[in-house]
């Protein structure tokens, strides 16, 4: 009976955390788990480039995304943001739960993270945009085999609670979070949900102090996405949504094109791009 009582009580302990690139880019740092003082060594981001993103929002980069959350050994509490005395009370209590031992066994730390941002009262942003990043984490792709019964998991929650945000939401969250979520809808297969949020969105007009650059970014990739979902393209990564950059190797690496792709693939200068790297493969194989 004692056995089952601490098996009960007593999280399993944290699995092997990703490995992460220390000096430039990274180093490890001294934490103080905020809940119960435990002190431990977590991955701390240094300097780093992106070079685009998927349709999710996932950067691309030479670094690893999402980066991983600093977690308390001991009671597995992912420290996600600073937090208030009175929001680690809170924490202290919602760690404990039988409920949340259950996200340790079974969901992704930004996941966890999510859910306690909601319930110590951060904005609902806040938590949809953790929630994004659990999505980035269990997301298959080219590179990721991912978890998929995660992932779907993960969108339709997301879509749902960007579906009933608050009034309150800024535009910028609103129409970023929205499109997101078009996007999500659109991996799931859900086409004409997706074309409704996809329209909900771009008809978001943007907040006084708003940067330019960034309402015309997402105004971009709003107007992109509609010819990918009456196409009924479900894949995490159509070449018309990535960035000049990804174009060329997904043109090569995919196992299969689409009329689009092709269409693409065969434009200049990505036919170009596409030529030359193909070339050196070649004389990489070679040497």
């Amino acid at each position: 009976m004692l056995l089952a009582l601490l098996l009960q009580t007593t999280p399993a302990p944290p699995p092997e955390p990703p490995v992460m690139p220390l000096g430039h880019h990274g180093d490890m740092a001294e934490t103080i788990c905020p809940v119960g003082g435990e002190r431990f060594q977590a991955w701390r981001s240094g300097t780093y480039s992106t070079y685009g993103s998927r349709p999710d929002g996932k950067p691309y980069s030479y670094m690893p995304f999402p980066f991983p959350l600093p977690e308390c050994p001991s009671n597995r509490l992912v420290m996600f943001d600073a937090f208030t005395a009175a929001e680690v009370a809170q924490l202290a209590t919602l760690i404990a739960t039988p409920d949340y031992r259950e996200l340790v066994a079974r969901d992704e730390p930004y996941y966890r993270a999510a859910w306690l941002a909601k319930r110590i009262g951060r904005p609902e942003s806040q938590s949809l945009w953790l929630l994004l990043r659990a999505i980035w984490a269990v997301t298959p792709d080219a590179m990721d085999k991912g978890v998929p019964a995660l992932a779907t998991r993960y969108q339709n929650e997301f879509a749902a609670r960007v579906a009933a945000l608050p009034a309150t939401t800024p535009p910028t969250d609103r129409r970023a979070l929205t499109a997101r979520a078009a996007n999500a809808l659109r991996q799931l297969g859900r086409f004409d949900e997706a074309e409704a949020l996809r329209r909900t969105a771009a008809a978001i007009p943007p907040a006084a102090d708003e940067d330019p650059d960034e309402t015309t970014g997402w105004q971009r990739f709003l107007t992109d996405l509609a010819p990918v979902i009456a196409a009924r393209d479900a894949r995490v990564e159509p070449i018309s949504l990535l960035g000049k950059m990804q174009q060329p190797f997904a043109c090569i690496d995919a196992k299969t094109l689409t009329a689009a792709d092709r269409t693409i693939c065969e434009s200049e200068p990505v036919a170009k791009e596409v030529a030359e790297l193909r070339r050196s493969r070649v004389e990489a194989k070679q040497n």
